[in-house]
């Protein structure tokens, strides 16, 4: 087992278990369904942090030639999948067999946090490549990093219902669309 195999193992876990939160969260809202409120907002959430579990395990693939790899480029690597992973958990309530569930009031409850852990990755993601190639990347990618973590800090501090939904579609589309320009090809 090489280096990228071994350390990718960790990675993948953090990943694994971001996904499997979501997947067992949209399969216990589906048998709550009459006890929940759906909440186009919460389930946006819920499609973008997928994709972005995907989009961070896929390029992982990208460092599979790397031949230097410290503990602390490491750890700040991990922190990518880590605040997706923190994320994730953030957008849904605990579901149990509480009531009602209210998945409006849990993320109203949750927005400086969830956007700040949401916030973070994209910053992560360019200081851990600044440290990995010796500088910023200039480049539509790094250009789509910085907007989206300016996006997340506008949207921690606006709690608005009507903007939060919005703002969920335009980040899903605009994430669609920058995984589908970027990260296609396996590289």
């Amino acid at each position: 087992m090489g280096k990228f195999e071994y350390l990718s193992v960790l990675t993948s876990i953090i990943i694994g278990l971001a996904i499997a939160n979501l997947l067992s969260g949209a399969a216990r809202l589906i048998q709550l369904r009459h006890r929940v409120r759906p909440h186009a907002t919460t389930f946006c959430w819920m499609a973008l942090l997928f994709l972005a579990n995907m989009q961070i395990w896929w390029a992982a693939f990208e460092r599979r030639d790397s031949a230097a790899f410290s503990f602390f480029a490491f750890l700040l690597y991990l922190a990518m999948p880590i605040g997706v992973f923190l994320a994730s958990y953030l957008v849904l309530p605990d579901l149990g067999d509480e009531d009602e569930v209210d998945l409006a009031a849990n993320f109203g409850r949750n927005v400086p946090w969830f956007f700040g852990l949401l916030g973070a990755v994209p910053v992560v993601s360019l200081a851990e490549e600044a440290l990995r190639d010796g500088h910023l990347p200039h480049d539509g990618d790094a250009a789509f990093r910085v907007f989206f973590a300016a996006f997340c800090l506008l949207a921690a501090c606006i709690r608005n219902p009507r903007f939060q939904f919005w703002n969920a579609l335009l980040a899903l589309a605009c994430f669609v669309a920058y995984v589908a320009t970027l990260f296609l090809q396996l590289g």
